[in-house]
């Protein structure tokens, strides 16, 4: 396993773990909507619960089959194929800005979640202090958005997921964590871009990755080598179904 592959596992289990102390004592099933290469899904399972996953790009969905075997499906959060009523708990992590209408999203999530049932929703991370890595990214994705044939950059925030999921039929509220710290480098960022783990990346075609990368490659060459320390806060939403 690569540097970057065990950083990702590491810092998908430190979102496993706060997601597990929120969700229901009964060890009932998970479904996570948009479980991409399934390293929350692991954690949640290293802790005993069963988990399963949906995710509408195949290539994040092959990599989650091969951490978590035949429990993910191809599908679409907007038609969800679950029976209504049918899950138990459902969790979204760094999902709902990919999704347009996000309204259709609560509305599936709520039809298939079972009366009494949770939804755990997190949004993307907000930076904690300076971070070289961050401007670097954010710029990237700017890039992307200008040139990709369907996605488009959009900032949900925890009342954005709590109004969603209102709408929706949940009731909620916001907790959040503890500030966190992880070790990244320069190399690492640069082969995730390559690897194309953002869905800004997923569906440019391979001259419009070079265009929107090249800048973002030429700057993180440009950082110091070793570790760099990389800092945020985050939040996540409890949606409650009644």
């Amino acid at each position: 396993m690569t540097a970057w592959r065990s950083i990702t596992t590491r810092r998908g289990d430190e979102f496993a773990a706060e997601l597990d102390r929120r969700l229901p004592a009964n060890r009932e099933a998970v479904l996570e909507v948009g479980v991409g290469t399934g390293v929350v899904a692991l954690g949640l399972r290293r802790r005993g619960r069963i988990v399963i996953g949906v995710d509408l790009a195949a290539a994040m969905l092959s990599r989650a089959a091969a951490r978590l075997g035949p429990v993910v499906v191809r599908g679409d959060a907007r038609g969800l194929p679950f029976a209504d009523a049918s899950v138990p708990n459902a969790i979204s992590v760094w999902v709902i800005h990919a999704v347009d209408p996000p309204e259709a999203l609560f509305a599936e999530v709520a039809r298939v979640v079972r009366p009494g049932g949770r939804y755990l929703v997190c949004p993307t991370n907000r930076p904690a202090g300076l971070d070289p890595i961050e401007p670097i990214l954010t710029a990237l994705f700017a890039r992307a958005e200008r040139r990709h044939p369907t996605w488009r950059q959009r900032h949900v925030t925890a009342a954005d997921i709590l109004a969603w999921g209102a709408q929706a039929g949940f009731d909620g509220h916001l907790e959040v964590f503890a500030e966190r710290s992880w070790v990244t480098s320069a190399a690492e960022q640069t082969q995730s871009i390559r690897d194309r783990v953002w869905p800004a990346l997923q569906g440019l075609d391979d001259e419009a990755f070079e265009k929107v990368t090249r800048p973002a490659f030429e700057a993180l060459a440009a950082l110091p080598d070793g570790p760099i320390v990389q800092r945020a806060e985050a939040d996540v939403v409890v949606l409650c179904r009644d």
